[in-house]
């Protein structure tokens, strides 16, 4: 199979996707924009850290997001659109405030940037069993004409994000094997009997959800495409497998969710979609080791095993447990 071309980028482009943002860069929007908006940020506090940022306004009860340099407007408000289309069908997701729901831009640091206020929906995260009935009641409803959602194509964007790493990330060799991994990834996606066409989260997980005094409420949905449920269902699969979670843990979303992802079709769909989850998660890490160097372990033992790709489970550790170990052993 030869290797699956990467699409090509202007050099200001891909510059922008590398900018790394820093805890000063989007306190600085956040303080400007939230002020336009109507909304208090002294004593702000930074929630996470990394391609976006995310703060906790104390004394408005608001989420600042402020979105990753180069993000179009459009972009940034989708998430508004379909909290409300969520909303509307029964699905808990946060309400916008402040004086718009359009993102604020900011303009006054070293980038453009795009910020978005939320209500502040709490810290408490959901039980598998409440996480995969938010899951199947999202599966159910109907595609929405409307919303302008994408058509979901996990390899395509693949490519595009190895695209965007700096040069070096990989060397010639891994970058061929990497390319021709993708490129059967493709292949085998393209034979799938998959299902007909849902709305899917795209990174669904307890990270994702937040369990609030109305019931469970899904957050951030920069991922959220027209897909096969498949990818969401297996997701929460691979997670258990790669990270070396209990079992018990994946039979409990799939006894309340009603299926199990890794039987469909006699397993085949499951091998096919985990080396894409493979290379994302180990995408992701190299990404987040241009911000944080402490995950650059992380980011190459996650690529050692997408070059080796040995028997589950992996037992990799997640990007802030990986961050927090680094940190405590310096």
């Amino acid at each position: 199979m030869k290797p699956l071309p990467i699409p090509t980028m202007d050099s200001s482009s891909t510059h922008v996707r590398r900018c790394a943002l820093t805890p000063e860069d989007s306190r600085a929007a956040v303080v400007e924009t939230a002020w336009r908006q109507g909304l208090d940020s002294r004593g702000a506090v930074l929630l996470q850290e990394g391609l976006n940022h995310t703060w906790r306004l104390l004394h408005s009860g608001a989420i600042a997001k402020v979105w990753r340099p180069g993000t179009e407007s459009e972009t940034a408000f989708r998430d508004a659109r379909i909290s409300l289309w969520l909303r509307r069908n029964g699905i808990g997701a946060p309400r916008s405030v402040g004086n718009s729901a359009f993102p604020a831009p900011y303009s006054g640091g070293r980038y453009h940037l795009q910020v978005t206020y939320t209500e502040d929906l709490g810290d408490r995260r959901p039980s598998m069993a409440v996480l995969a009935d938010v899951m199947r009641r999202l599966h159910h409803l109907k595609v929405p004409p409307g919303l302008g959602l994408r058509k979901f194509s996990p390899v395509t964007r693949l490519a595009r994000r190895i695209t965007e790493l700096p040069p070096g990330t990989l060397d010639h060799d891994q970058e061929q094997h990497v390319r021709g991994l993708l490129a059967d990834a493709r292949v085998a996606w393209r034979s799938v009997p998959w299902p007909d066409p849902s709305v899917i989260h795209g990174d669904p997980g307890t990270n994702n959800c937040l369990l609030t005094r109305n019931g469970p409420a899904l957050i951030d949905f920069e991922k959220t495409e027209v897909g096969p449920a498949l990818w969401d269902q297996a997701v929460f699969a691979w997670r258990c497998h790669a990270f070396g979670r209990p079992d018990s843990e994946f039979k409990e979303f799939v006894d309340v969710y009603g299926s199990d992802v890794t039987e469909h079709d006699d397993g085949r769909t499951y091998r096919i979609l985990t080396p894409i989850f493979a290379i994302s998660a180990w995408c992701y890490a190299a990404e987040s080791a241009q911000i944080e160097p402490a995950l650059q372990a992380e980011a190459d033992r996650r690529l050692t095993t997408v070059l080796t790709r040995p028997a589950f489970p992996w037992g990799w550790e997640s990007a802030a447990d990986a961050a927090a170990k680094a940190k405590a052993a310096r």
